[in-house]
């Protein structure tokens, strides 16, 4: 295998596979980038069994091949050239030899032919894929992974789940997120785009976070639609040269309806910036293992405070349009703070109905964005 190629291309390829790559395995090659040339370049793939990543990007080849070698190396390598054209090909005893200007490395590799086959990758043609709206993703994807669980005892509950519901005579793609302390559902009508891509996700499935995250960083690059198929228990994603396959999680998504308490009339309307303010302030204080925070509702006024041995306490208020019976629930401060930072408008409602049900937050001006925090002992 021979070619050449520019640093930028390269570095770019490189940064798209590197969080795929499985570093902590007990198969050594599952930590390597598979390098192979094709009909007009090269691709550079990685997977980790679960998530399986393929970059295709422009270069000259001069000889045809393919090796496998450490990823992350090989970033450190190509980021540290200098912006010039970079000379790649294969030696004796899977070897690969860099050259840039007077720069010469020469990486030990792996046979290409040990690499394991990428799941989903060998029917991407053969797939009838569907368009999604790509910014509308983003914003429903920030909204929901930072609630995913990571407890794999949980496994069902290690990724977002995707469905399309009829509400209100209106067709929604709803993500919804859970790790059984914390809810983070959000819907929207314009992520997908007719009735094949309706139908695809009409059953429900559990995509889990490490794709989506992956999936999050291709949509970041700038470009805006992408594509999407369901072969059985594989997602496949492509998007010009780049291809993506994550395997669904199996088993029954919580009945997240369930949680979601009933919209009231008695939401608590706050300005967001100082309710978000006030919550990193008082919980620099609070316990370090609970991050417990107190709300306490009088009339008029909502007081925020936590206390811990070793620190002391601290406590604010902020006015509110309150005139109930005087209540006191705690929360995990990190919970609502990362429910807020979610929230783009700058009015929030707060939803407390005692101090044994759960509290809701939701945007003023998006109805279609709830995020629900169950409460602490204090």
């Amino acid at each position: 295998m021979k070619f050449v190629i520019s640093k930028s291309q390269m570095l770019l390829g490189l940064q798209r596979v590197q969080n795929v790559v499985e570093r902590r395995t007990t198969m050594p090659i599952l930590s390597n980038a598979l390098i192979k040339t094709e009909r007009e370049g090269i691709s550079l793939a990685a997977t980790d069994l679960e998530v399986g990543i393929q970059s295709l990007l422009e270069a000259k080849v001069l000889d045809e091949g393919a090796i496998t070698v450490r990823a992350r190396s090989l970033l450190d390598i190509v980021r540290e050239l200098p912006e010039t054209e970079i000379h790649f090909q294969t030696r004796e005893n899977h070897r690969l030899e860099i050259t840039a200007n007077k720069s010469v490395f020469n990486i030990l590799g792996l046979p290409a032919e040990d690499f394991p086959e990428i799941p989903g990758f060998g029917s991407l043609e053969q797939q009838s894929f569907v368009r999604m709206n790509g910014r509308a993703i983003i914003s429903m994807l920030d909204k929901t992974l930072y609630a995913v669980s990571n407890d794999e005892s949980r496994y069902h509950l290690n990724g977002v789940y995707f469905e399309t519901v009829e509400e209100k005579a209106k067709r929604l793609f709803r993500m919804v997120a859970t790790d059984a302390h914390r809810l983070s559902l959000v819907d929207n009508v314009e992520a997908l785009f007719d009735e094949s891509a309706w139908r695809i996700f009409e059953q429900g499935v559990i995509i889990p976070k490490k794709g989506l995250n992956e999936l999050r960083r291709l949509l970041s690059e700038g470009k805006d639609d992408f594509f999407a198929a369901i072969q059985g228990k594989m997602l496949l994603v492509k998007q010009e040269s780049i291809f993506l396959t994550m395997r669904l999680i199996e088993g029954k998504y919580a009945d997240y309806r369930r949680i979601i308490p009933k919209r009231g009339n008695d939401a608590i309307e706050l300005d967001r910036d100082s309710l978000l303010a006030s919550l990193k302030r008082v919980s620099l204080v609070s316990n370090d293992k609970s991050k417990s925070v107190a709300l306490s509702l009088h009339d008029g006024i909502l007081e925020l405070s936590s206390q811990s041995p070793e620190l002391g306490e601290a406590h604010e208020e902020l006015s509110i349009a309150y005139q109930g019976e005087p209540l006191k629930i705690g929360f995990n401060s990190k919970y609502l703070i990362e429910a807020l930072s979610t929230i783009e408008s700058d009015k929030v409602l707060l939803e407390i109905r005692g101090k044994q049900n759960p509290g809701v937050i939701r945007s003023m001006d998006n109805s279609n964005h709830t995020s629900v925090v169950m409460p602490m002992r204090i």
